[in-house]
């Protein structure tokens, strides 16, 4: 007997010893899933059992949810489903009281999930005084478990509460510190840039990079319909998707956050009859999605809405979140009454730049010279200035750049603003016709020479003659331009007088003329002679700023010459226009904003309107390039693994955005990006991308 005793208090002894082992290494995790898989294999070694598990209720729901398990078929656990009050499990969680069942066929709350299981021990797992979940262990032999077996397991539980009570507190703590410091980085981000889709794309990015959100919208109403909004801007989400984004006050999610100006958070989509889906995105049913939106509100008044959805964790975490996203929504909203003011006070200033730039070309004869450009402020500058002499002026400029525009402008500021103003192309007549072009011909100067013929020169007489595209002139022909600028006079072709003439001449080139005098091709006295003053205009790429000032310019020129009533341009389209390189430079864009004028189907230019070397341009602004790789190579933490960084988030982005133009289709995407499907699989893994 005392032999018995004295093996009891070694076994006793022994379980103690392991209880102690187990809270040293539970205390060393702060993984709440690692915890309860410890938890659970110690609960199965002590008591000597076959299989086991612990289970959870789903937040917003009677329903209990394996949490972890062992020894038990991962098919029959996907299957067996577990309300509160239901079958042992149940019962121990509603009522909070441990169950010994030694004998399972003589219970008939059992459910089974084995069919080999004839003992079963349940305890509760509370938190802060609340059941939270069970802990259950299993046996295929009958009588498998004793009273101390109870014990030890309630004894584990109560620790393994503790702990987790002690984790979560800790991990609640971290992530309010999370929280409230992407909020800070968001707000500070966001004050950079004035575009509200701008502003969209940094709060997305932030929250994909530290939430992991899958997508995201902001919808706000209508213009003129107070009761239907639509997607404003969209992440990781098609245009296809987001055309079909049209809500109604009241229905729906969206609806219901308009019609209340209260957040709603859902933990699964896919379970929830609220979300009507009206975008009709294709997710995997498996994966539960959880779905914030929250009001946007200026001054008290519901605006629109912003929306995210992401892999949902657990109850807590989406509360959190839900905060988090009432906080952006009102940073958002300041965002959007600040752009909605800029927008109006920048269409306020373009029109009012125009008018009074339209009334300072007629005092200055710049009536038909677009910007406000600092470049182009010094170009007005210095016509004005020099505009009223008889100095001979050099206009350098790309093609396309207006050269012919502001010799007009130089013409018409001077005094001889009533006199002609005559332009000859030299590099658009044959070389043999330009001579008799420039200075004139006798009759019988040559054959086909029926009569008198009055040269450019003769034409320009007390006025202005622009020499364009004055480095394609012959060289045979400089030295007698030289001549009759230096004498002013010329001598026809096939005559023996020489006329007086009194003209300015304004010349202009594209091209480079200290290198044609280095190659011999273009005279060095004739260079000084025309280049009194030298007026070098702005290529498009170095005045972009003036883009909005030119496209309104032009949206108008044609809209009433069309008889069109097109007057706004939409702000990608405007961002379209500005990050392209303009080769054709002003007449390019002139010809573009024309084009689009004809094809507009309303009062606004969309993207859609523009010819299709614009939308289908691959090239991306180096400055902007090299502006991105260059702040992280600066960044000291990245040191190390600064290919690894870069890279990966290219490759990142690259597949998101292809998947997305492929419906979210893996094997039509692995085609597109030109790689193997196992190829893409594994980087979604390792990126963990979710569609």
């Amino acid at each position: 007997m005392e032999e018995k005793n004295i093996q009891k208090l070694e076994e006793k002894i022994k379980r103690l010893k392991l209880i102690q082992y187990l809270t040293i290494a539970m205390n060393e995790t702060s993984d709440a899933r690692e915890l309860l898989t410890l938890m659970l294999d110690k609960c199965i070694a002590l008591t000597g059992a076959d299989s086991g598990s612990i289970m959870l209720k789903e937040p917003h729901s009677r329903q209990l949810k394996f949490e972890v398990f062992k020894g038990l078929e991962e098919k029959v656990i996907k299957n067996t489903k577990i309300n509160v009050g239901e079958g042992v499990t149940g019962t121990v969680f509603q009522d909070g009281v441990p169950r010994l069942i030694n004998d399972i066929s003589i219970d008939p709350a059992y459910i089974k999930i084995r069919k080999d299981i004839q003992s079963e021990l349940a305890v509760p797992l509370s938190l802060h005084g609340k059941v939270i979940g069970v802990v259950n262990v299993d046996s295929a032999k009958k009588n498998a478990f004793t009273e101390d077996d109870l014990e030890l397991l309630h004894t584990i539980s109560n620790q393994a509460a503790q702990i987790l009570a002690r984790t979560e507190l800790y991990q609640d703590l971290e992530r309010k510190i999370k929280l409230k410091d992407i909020l800070i980085n968001i707000s500070q981000d966001i004050e950079k840039v004035l575009e509200l889709k701008d502003s969209f794309e940094i709060i997305m990015k932030k929250l994909a990079d530290h939430f992991g959100i899958l997508r995201g919208m902001l919808v706000l109403f209508e213009k003129g319909d107070a009761n239907k909004l639509s997607v404003f801007t969209a992440y990781h989400i098609t245009e296809e998707e987001m055309s079909r984004g049209i809500y109604k006050v009241g229905l729906g999610v969206v609806g219901k956050v308009v019609e209340t100006g209260k957040a709603i958070s859902i933990p699964n989509i896919h379970q929830d009859s609220a979300f009507l889906n009206k975008m009709q995105i294709k997710r995997d049913k498996n994966i539960p999605i959880s779905f914030i939106a929250v009001p946007i509100k200026v001054e008290g008044v519901v605006i629109g809405v912003l929306a995210v959805e992401k892999v949902f964790e657990n109850g807590y975490i989406l509360q959190d979140e839900e905060g988090l996203m009432i906080l952006i929504a009102s940073i958002t909203a300041n965002k959007v009454k600040a752009f909605e003011k800029m927008l109006k006070e920048k269409e306020s200033l373009l029109e009012e730049n125009i008018s009074l730039r339209k009334e300072l070309h007629k005092n200055f004869g710049l009536n038909n010279i677009v910007g406000n450009s600092k470049a182009m402020e010094e170009v007005f500058d210095l016509i004005q200035t020099v505009a009223d002499s008889n100095s001979s002026i050099l206009i350098l400029g790309e093609s396309g750049t207006g050269k012919e525009l502001a010799a007009k402008a130089l013409h018409v500021g001077s005094s001889r603003k009533d006199g002609p103003f005559v332009s000859i192309n030299c590099a658009s007549i044959p070389e043999n016709l330009l001579e008799s072009e420039l200075f004139g011909y006798k009759k019988g100067a040559f054959t086909g020479a029926a009569g008198d013929k009055k040269g450019k020169f003769l034409l320009a007489n007390g006025g202005t003659l622009f020499l364009d595209e004055i480095g394609d002139m012959p060289l045979y022909l400089q030295a007698k331009l030289l001549r009759a600028t230096q004498e002013r006079e010329i001598e026809p072709i096939g005559s023996e007088t020489k006329i007086k003439i009194d003209i300015r001449i304004i010349s202009a080139t594209n091209k480079n003329l200290d290198k044609l005098i280095k190659e011999g091709k273009f005279r060095e006295d004739l260079y000084y002679r025309l280049n009194v003053v030298e007026i070098k205009l702005p290529t498009l790429r170095e005045r972009k700023e003036d883009i909005p000032l030119l496209v309104h310019y032009f949206m108008n020129k044609y809209s009433e010459r069309d008889n069109k009533n097109v007057k706004n341009i939409s702000q990608e389209t405007l961002r379209l226009l500005q990050s392209y390189n303009w080769p054709g430079n002003i007449r390019e864009l002139e010809n573009v904003v024309e084009r689009a004028v004809l094809l507009a189907k309303s009062s606004t230019i969309e993207i859609s309107n523009l010819p299709s070397f614009l939308i289908d341009t691959e090239e991306v602004p180096d400055i902007q390039i090299s502006k991105w790789i260059e702040a992280f190579v600066k960044n000291p933490t990245y040191e190390g693994l600064i290919y690894k960084k870069l890279v990966g988030h290219i490759e990142k982005e690259l597949i998101n955005k292809s998947l997305i133009h492929k419906n979210r289709n893996k094997f039509k995407t692995a085609e597109f990006l030109g790689i193997n499907r196992n190829t893409l699989r594994s980087k979604m893994e390792e990126y963990h991308i979710q569609i």
